[in-house]
């Protein structure tokens, strides 16, 4: 009974500073709610990928490609070693390109009829803008 008692006695004051010590390993962790945004970017990468691929495999994008003198082959290559940041910028800024090829088309309709309208109101108003354009009456 002595040998149980002695041996008890340093055991039990390992245990105690074991357990004492013990959640000093670890680290506290804290919970959040994680957004949306972050569970789905491993998918918007993948699907950026994929649309850029898709994009560079169609015949008129391959055909604009060779005549300024690019490999279609070695461009998607090179789109195959992007960084999903790299094309997560390249699909932004051709989603923010306009659907109908410019503004061109726009301005020069705008422009067309500004000058009509100023056509209409310097012959039909009383006071001229462009008084050269008229002989003197």
């Amino acid at each position: 009974m002595n040998f149980i008692e002695k041996a008890l006695k340093p055991t039990s004051i390992f245990l105690a500073v074991l357990f004492l010590l013990a959640p000093a390993y670890y680290q506290s962790v804290s919970a959040a709610m994680i957004g949306t945004e972050t569970m789905l970017a491993p998918n918007r990468d993948q699907i950026n990928r994929d649309y850029i691929q898709n994009l560079m495999s169609r015949e008129d994008t391959q055909k604009m490609l060779e005549a300024r003198g690019i490999n279609p082959r070695e461009a998607k290559a090179l789109i195959d070693s992007l960084s999903d940041d790299e094309l997560e910028m390249i699909f932004q800024k051709i989603d923010e390109l306009p659907a109908g090829g410019g503004a061109t088309g726009f301005i020069v309709i705008v422009g067309v009829v500004i000058i009509i309208l100023i056509i209409i109101v310097e012959y039909f108003s009383t006071v001229k803008m462009f008084p050269q354009l008229h002989s003197d009456e």
